[in-house]
């Protein structure tokens, strides 16, 4: 296979590739890390044909304009991975002004046919793809744990094969232009061959990363109530089970809250479901920075909601409950032309093994709750003063 039916087999495949991803980026357009890597394919596409018409058009578009696109490609495939693994904004700019930089003064080392300019953009393209490399390794975490670490050791090869190229350009090709010399040189298009199956990988790695986060995303729809955000009540039973299970272990008892929107059905009735909709919303929004990191929040009902409380004890869930009250009492919700107030009604109750395990725990809490609401509404029950007694320690341990 001769220099230009490689890059011609090359183009088009790339092109197979890029045309896929830009499809698959226009209908997931919410997963950010798809559009870096659509722009890197456009530009690398674009770097492929010029490359493969060196010889045929100026040095200036087939080398210089080539090897620019190419530390851009590199730049904004690595800002897609990142995306995907490690999300926080880009804290520390300067290293993309390096890059620009790098092209500016590379640029100038062409025109000006300096020597070994080619280190001056091969370095930077080493760099961005070890740092690439490297952030996978480091924040590659989760679901993304086996495709970022394939993709860190494909990026890590890469790496090899570019220092490799970058010395071959040193001893042979030391003046950029010059590589047009190199379309006969075997150990040049073994490389080049080398460079382009692990693109093909790095794709194949692209999508990997996307069915990874709609299955993600999939996943969390499932245990995630559509309307308020909060779980569900498969999420909440499913917690429960492993907090449950976790206690058994380690002895330390988790708390539920139950609590009731009062008067719902009223409020539905007299201002409208689209009202009753911002009030649940807004619940759920209120409650949560009330809440601890590891407290979780369900939607179990239609206007009934669960808060599971890891190691908590009864009294400390007592309290927990009446913040709660206390924050949705202060709430006032904007809708149409008079805001919305509302309460809740609240119950408690701690896993306590002798008495049915989470099911019953949730059970005490729900009927709890209705005493809350037989004593008037926008109240917690057990009171401080007459709360449920603590699990007995000795049976506890004797379940374990």
């Amino acid at each position: 296979m001769n220099y230009f039916t490689f890059f011609l087999t090359n183009i088009l495949t790339v092109t197979v590739f890029t045309v896929s991803v830009c499809l698959l980026t226009w209908n997931n357009r919410n997963v950010i890390g798809m559009r870096w890597f659509a722009g890197g394919m456009i530009v690398g596409l674009i770097k492929l044909i010029l490359q493969g018409l060196e010889g045929r058009i100026s040095s200036v578009f087939s080398d210089m304009v080539t090897n620019e696109l190419y530390l851009v490609s590199f730049l904004l495939q690595m800002m897609g991975l990142r995306w995907f693994v490690n999300r926080r904004p880009l804290r520390k700019w300067w290293p993309l002004a390096g890059v620009g930089l790098a092209l500016i003064v590379y640029t100038f080392m062409f025109l000006h046919k300096t020597r070994y300019a080619g280190n001056v953009i091969n370095i930077p393209n080493i760099l961005v793809c070890a740092v690439a490399a490297w952030i996978l390794w480091k924040h590659g975490r989760d679901s993304f744990a086996v495709v970022s670490r394939v993709s860190a050791v494909i990026l890590s090869i890469q790496v090899c094969v570019m220092g490799y190229r970058a010395w071959l350009t040193n001893v042979s090709y030391m003046r950029p232009w010059e590589t047009v010399n190199a379309q006969t040189d075997p150990k040049w298009i073994d490389s080049l061959a080398a460079m382009s199956f692990l693109a093909t990988c790095m794709v194949m790695c692209i999508l990997w990363f996307l069915v990874t986060e709609l299955g993600k995303e999939l996943a969390e729809q499932a245990h995630t109530d559509p309307l308020t955000g909060a779980m569900n009540r498969r999420a909440m039973e499913e917690a429960a089970l492993r907090e449950t299970s976790r206690s058994i272990r380690y002895g330390h008892l988790p708390c539920m809250i139950m609590l009731d929107i009062d008067d719902f059905k009223r409020l539905n009735d007299t201002r409208g479901h689209a009202a009753g909709d911002v009030v649940l919303q807004a619940l759920v929004n209120q409650i949560k920075p009330v809440l601890r990191v590891n407290d979780v929040l369900a939607r179990t009902g239609g206007e009934e909601f669960t808060i599971l409380l890891p190691n908590t004890s009864v009294s400390a869930g007592i309290v927990a409950a009446e913040r709660v009250r206390q924050a949705i009492e202060a709430l006032e919700v904007p809708f149409d032309d008079e805001p919305i107030r509302f309460t809740i009604s609240a119950g408690v109750a701690q896993l306590d093994p002798a008495q049915g395990g989470w099911e019953g725990m949730m059970r005490r809490a729900d009927k709890a709750m209705y005493e809350a609401k037989e004593s008037g509404r926008n109240s917690v029950r057990p009171k401080p003063e007459t709360r449920e007694p603590e699990p007995s320690r000795k049976l506890f341990n004797a379940v374990l």
